[in-house]
């Protein structure tokens, strides 16, 4: 294994260990976070929901999860696939193409879009 791919798996590591220790914590009602943006607009992010979204998915009742915020899952398809993307590009030290681009682009704006949506129709 070279030493990027060493460094990309031993992150990763850390990433899983650190999560599911903070799923731990936030299951267990040690602490909650607070959306600053939510906070200071009194508007809901594209991303209000995500956590409680993910402690559903740790109790398998995927039905709550979508509820806590319908576009939880293509979100998190979204980020993990650019994860995985950029740590391959890392990986074999390359740039990423153009069509990747304007795929996360668009992913972007769409999720964007649902922030502005999700308002207006009181989601």
């Amino acid at each position: 294994m070279n030493k990027r791919a060493a460094r990309v798996a031993a992150l990763y590591a850390a990433l899983i260990f650190t999560g599911l220790a903070l799923l731990q914590l936030l299951s267990r009602g040690a602490f909650h976070f607070i959306c600053p943006f939510r906070e200071i607009t009194g508007l809901r992010c594209p991303g209000c929901g995500n956590t409680n979204a993910l402690l559903a998915i740790a109790r398998c009742e995927f039905y709550d999860a979508y509820m806590c915020n319908p576009m939880f899952f293509p979100e998190a398809a979204l980020a993990a696939a650019g994860v995985i993307y950029l740590s391959a590009l890392y990986i074999k030290k390359s740039r990423p193409s153009k069509a990747a681009a304007a795929i996360f682009a668009g992913g972007a704006a769409l999720i964007l879009l649902w922030g502005i949506v999700r308002n207006i129709i009181n989601i």
